[in-house]
């Protein structure tokens, strides 16, 4: 990550003519040992857009990967299969499972 950091922060800066730090603090990582909170998460990142006022509903977030795991969309970059097998594979479920919380808990 420090490497990937460094390197779009180069090139961030280059194009837009500006020195110094793009990213505010380091990065931090968190391991997820347990479902709840896997399926937790899963639910946070995909409300943030909500959250944050930027969308009604988060299938409406076009930077998301939400898409992918409800509807018939598929991209070769995004694995969903570790999220929806919590769910035998049903994306209704897993849909429901999202937007039956209107915020994301924000204790993750």
């Amino acid at each position: 990550m420090k490497e990937l950091n460094e390197t779009y922060a180069m090139y961030f800066n280059k194009k837009y003519e500006l020195t110094g730090h793009v990213f505010q603090g380091r990065y931090g990582s968190e391991l997820i040992e347990d479902r709840s909170y896997l399926l937790d998460t899963s639910r946070y990142i995909h409300l943030n857009p909500v959250a944050a006022d930027v969308v009604m509903y988060p299938l409406e977030y076009p930077w998301s990967s939400y898409r992918y795991y409800v509807t018939q969309s598929v991209c070769p970059f995004v694995d969903t299969s570790m999220i929806l097998e919590q769910f035998q594979h049903s994306k209704p479920q897993y849909r429901d499972y999202v937007e039956s919380r209107t915020s994301p808990v924000a204790e993750l």
